[in-house]
């Protein structure tokens, strides 16, 4: 019988975790101010991010003609292409363009993927630092 109210703690501390956590997420998106394709034109062109995508660190360099520089860290870089769509910003691939929603936390970028929601976190550096 004692196996049933530590199971009752547990489960009773595990919820209260998840609730905290979710109601600090559920704040911090609502910092989060989403960018116009104007803002989002404006805010990259001529300008470098670099921040986490999954395991891997990352530059990128978007040109105003379009092209991009991508590179991860340790890796040579990778010329691409990019648009404004609506207001999202797209990566021009071959099999057909990858867009994001754009969003201001601060003086952060946060990327959002629309089909599975998840974000990655970027820091704006004026001009081009693409190579590294």
């Amino acid at each position: 019988m004692r196996r049933r109210p530590r199971r009752r703690v547990i489960l009773a501390a595990l919820l209260l975790a998840l609730l905290t956590i979710g109601a600090g997420s559920s704040a911090r998106a609502q910092d989060l101010v989403p960018l116009t394709g104007a803002e989002i034109a404006t805010l990259l062109a001529g300008n470098s991010i670099e921040g986490t995508w999954g395991p891997s660190h990352f530059r990128s360099y978007f040109a105003p003609d379009g092209t991009t520089l991508y590179q991860p860290q340790g890796q040579q870089p990778e010329q691409g292409h990019w648009k404004v769509a609506g207001d999202q910003y797209c990566s021009v691939a071959d099999e057909g363009d990858v867009c994001f929603n754009l969003y201001r936390d601060g003086e952060d970028l946060v990327w959002e993927d629309p089909n599975s929601g998840k974000r990655f976190p970027s820091n704006v550096i004026q001009g081009k630092a693409v190579p590294w």
